[in-house]
């Protein structure tokens, strides 16, 4: 047996490489950048920290990334990092405000990435807090990965379109759709090629309900939401476009992949008024789908 096979996979030598690869990784960063392990905790900082911060990188290594966190951001913040734990995507964006030295918070923008290889959480931080309101709200409201609208953006505006749909006397259609055969892309070609399908897959929803007041949402993992003014039959023949836009063979690296799409529509009014109880029912009318054979849609039942 060829001894520098047994050299490579020795565990202390692969731990030391991995060291040297994310500090070379920290050193290169003009952001400020984190390694955060599953519990929370802060293992290593890059110098920005000091500058933006005010503590000193040997101040937040060994700490607990939610000391820092504002109380009011906490609860969200947490069910983001978990999910990228449980979901089968590696990735994600959002804001929350950050406890700097001498007790000033900062609203600091995370991309954050899992990875499961390392059981680690790979952290690039900008602090958005000097940029207008505006700037800010957009950075808040995008999907980093898909650049499609967030789940924050869904739950605060969600409720407007709502308000002016009543105003307007007009329908609302909620299209709630999930990949079929996101996990096994995921699982036999790793999460880069995840990742790239679902930034593929985010412009064909976009391409599928293309209209000025459409509004496409990744809630995150493998589902996404399609919100806008349309009648039931505008609502029917979205839901088939997008099921017949997904259908179709992605190109990933080279090789041909399909996948295909359940999705779930409800109608507001008919099927509730509240942004709440219409998810409910549009998720719950995918599951049916997903029941039934899958790569389909159907409208919500009043129940």
């Amino acid at each position: 047996m060829d001894e520098s096979l047994l050299y490579e996979a020795d565990p202390a030598y692969l731990e030391h490489l991995f060291k040297t690869e994310r500090y070379i990784w920290l050193s290169l960063s003009y952001d400020m950048a984190a390694v955060i392990d599953l519990e929370g905790l802060i293992e290593e900082v890059n110098t920005p920290w000091t500058e933006t911060t005010g503590y000193a990188m040997d101040e937040l290594m060994g700490n607990y990334l939610m000391e820092y966190i504002h109380f009011a951001d906490r609860e969200i913040t947490l069910a983001g990092l978990q999910s990228l734990v449980t979901s089968d995507i590696g990735s994600m964006q959002f804001n929350f405000r950050f406890r700097c030295k001498g007790g000033l918070l900062k609203d600091l923008n995370w991309t954050i990435i899992y990875s499961p290889e390392h059981n680690r959480y790979f952290c690039v931080v900008k602090d958005v807090t000097e940029r207008s309101a505006g700037d800010a709200m957009a950075i808040a409201y995008r999907d980093a990965l898909t650049g499609l609208h967030n789940r924050l953006f869904l739950q605060d505006n969600f409720p407007t379109i709502l308000e002016r749909a009543t105003e307007e006397g007009k329908e609302v259609a909620v299209l709630f759709l999930d990949l079929d055969g996101f996990k096994e892309v995921n699982d036999t070609l790793g999460h880069k090629a995840g990742d790239l399908l679902l930034q593929k897959v985010a412009k064909r929803i976009k391409r599928a309900v293309d209209c000025s007041d459409c509004s496409v949402v990744r809630l995150g993992g493998d589902e996404f939401v399609a919100i806008g003014t349309h009648t039931r039959d505008e609502a029917a023949m979205g839901a088939k476009e997008i099921v017949r836009e997904l259908s179709a063979p992605f190109m990933l690296g080279g090789i041909d992949v399909t996948i295909g799409a359940s999705v779930g529509v409800s109608m507001f009014p008919e099927h509730g008024t509240t942004p709440e109880a219409l998810l409910e029912k549009a998720d719950k009318a995918m599951y049916s789908v997903k029941d039934t054979g899958k790569n389909n849609w159907t409208f919500a039942v009043d129940a």
